[in-house]
């Protein structure tokens, strides 16, 4: 049974404790964490890479990546953002994913740049002016554009098996998780999105 892992939080930025140590700052909820250097790098590389597009992230993933950029004991700042709510892993099985999808909630980064002639399927979101961050499909864009108005993952699940019913495909929240989570995925290894905790 594979575990993916997702990271939480919101970027900061660095704060200087002092020359020889500056620290990195992600905030979940109200709270603020600072985080070592290879602890943020650990942090960062639980986003996923761009390539693996909707595909899974798994804990092994991120200690792999980490321990070939060099990062000391990557194993064991996983296992301290786990603790601290800056990592969730989600194991393979039903009652986990619902229950990730019930205890977080997504936002949204860049803004949206629109589709094109020659990708009438393909939203752009970006920063207008500087480019474009990722050029989403129709699942991934209307998470993106509605699912930080959702209170929870888990409300954007029932949304989207509410509408899959409408146009004859009969599902139910926990049917579309592994669709969400895919393009939960997809939208935070590209940056435009980032997850929170709900509460």
């Amino acid at each position: 049974m594979s575990t993916v892992v997702f990271p939480i939080g919101h970027y900061g930025g660095v704060r200087p404790v002092d020359a020889e140590a500056p620290v990195q700052v992600v905030r979940v909820g109200w709270k603020q964490h600072r985080l070592s250097e290879d602890a943020f790098g650990v942090w960062v590389l639980a986003h996923g890479l761009p390539d693996i597009g909707k595909g899974s992230w798994t804990v092994d993933d991120v200690i792999e990546q980490a321990e070939g950029a060099g990062v000391d004991d990557a194993k064991r700042h996983v296992d301290e953002l786990v603790a601290a709510g800056l990592l969730a892993t989600v194991a393979d099985d039903p009652v986990a994913g619902q229950r990730f999808a019930r205890d977080h909630r997504m936002d949204v980064m860049y803004v949206g740049l629109g589709n094109a002639p020659d990708r009438l399927d393909g939203h752009a979101v970006g920063i207008p002016g500087l480019g474009t961050a990722a050029v989403l499909d129709a699942d991934c864009y209307e998470l993106w554009q509605w699912g930080s108005v959702a209170p929870t993952i888990w409300h954007s699940c029932e949304v989207r098996a509410s509408v899959t019913a409408q146009l004859g495909q009969p599902s139910d929240p926990a049917g579309v998780l592994t669709q969400i989570l895919g393009d939960l995925r997809f939208l935070v290894a590209h940056g435009c999105a980032y997850l929170d905790t709900a509460g």
